[in-house]
């Protein structure tokens, strides 16, 4: 490909963005027609990588206010005419000429935190309208944008993300003895922030349930719990049966779905849901929600429910850990599945993007 494009990406590597936008650029950095600029807000600067590059750091002066931040590098140099713009984030910049947008998902507008949050990000994503292109990251999300946008289904093209090839089946007693974890007791995990859609409360609630009836489970929350949650585990006495692990590095994110016999994750709302293709890449069996895009991830290599409904999910839970016949054969299926999404996957179908409308 001959067009010269410019990738534009503002997140760090282990965020949830940050995930698609580096290994996207990792599938793609050979290519001497695209350049990537990071938004780095930690350096202050912007930062220029890959082989059309000369891999630079131009200095941009902070804001406490991370928009205007972006827009000061957004007008720090020249770009060039094709920009693909890797967050709906910042579809309020207007760099280039012509314009494609990732949209990972529009929950802030779907499930705000409050009026002001879903003010904000209205502004922030004002750009998607007037896009060449778009590129969801699920059909659930194409759905929303025509539903809220109201765009013509034609201009919105789903790419699914892929999975990194570091989540792969591990030892279990090896991983947990890194870990400092128990090699006897059965682990149910959780991964997300403490988000309420990510719905963290309604699987303590389930745990309580079981802890009820089998004693050698512990419940291991990677990701900080709200405060709602926090009292919700003293007032039942769970701390002594709940592991809470924040500030995980990246690398070592992929031990904690080796040591885990199920990954709960009855998410209200999701773009995607990278936890349930990490867990299935990984071999742990999954609970997920039938809800958003979680449905298209999971397909039928995982036992899907409605994440309101906490009954269900104590139930299923149960039946895992006490058959080890269903639990090996979701593992297996989830294996399978996890094989359809590749980063490199990601990458062909965008580059086929790039060639029809900047072509």
């Amino acid at each position: 490909m001959e067009i010269k494009i410019d990738i534009i990406n503002d997140q760090p590597e282990y965020s949830g963005t940050g995930v698609y936008a580096w290994n996207l650029y990792r599938s793609l950095k050979d290519r001497d027609s695209l350049r990537f600029i990071y938004y780095n807000y930690e350096t202050g600067s912007c930062d220029f990588l890959g082989r059309s590059s000369s891999e630079r750091r131009l200095p941009v002066k902070k804001s406490r206010f991370k928009p205007l931040f972006w827009n000061s590098c957004s007008k720090a140099y020249k770009h060039n005419e094709n920009v693909h713009i890797l967050s709906q984030n910042l579809s309020f910049l207007k760099p280039g000429v012509r314009r494609i947008i990732t949209c990972l998902d529009l929950i802030p507008l779907i499930m705000p935190g409050s009026l002001l949050e879903k003010y904000w990000r209205r502004i922030l994503y004002s750009g998607l309208k007037k896009a060449d292109h778009i590129i969801s990251i699920s059909q659930a999300t194409k759905d929303d944008l025509i539903r809220i946008y109201r765009i013509n289904p034609d201009r919105i093209t789903p790419i699914m993300l892929g999975v990194s090839p570091e989540f792969h089946p591990r030892d279990k007693k090896e991983c947990r003895h890194k870990l400092n974890l128990s090699v006897k007791d059965k682990i149910i995990l959780h991964v997300g922030t403490p988000a309420p859609r990510k719905n963290f409360i309604t699987v303590l609630k389930a745990f309580k349930q079981i802890n009820k009836s089998l004693q050698n489970v512990i419940l291991l929350k990677v990701g900080r719990i709200s405060k709602n949650e926090s009292d919700y585990i003293l007032r039942n006495d769970l701390s002594g049966k709940i592991i809470v692990r924040d500030n995980i590095k990246g690398k070592e994110l992929p031990l904690y779905y080796a040591v885990a016999d199920i990954l709960a994750f009855p998410s209200l709302y999701e773009g995607f849901g990278l936890p349930v293709l990490e867990a299935m890449a990984s071999g742990c069996p999954v609970i997920t929600s039938n809800t958003s895009s979680l449905p298209e991830v999971v397909g039928d290599a995982g036992i899907m429910i409605d994440p309101a409904n906490q009954v269900s999910l104590k139930d299923r839970m149960m039946e895992l850990l006490e058959n080890s016949q269903l639990s090996e054969e979701l593992a297996q299926k989830g294996l399978l599945r996890a094989q359809r999404f590749t980063w490199e996957n990601t990458a062909e179908n965008t580059l086929a993007v790039y060639k029809r409308i900047f072509g």
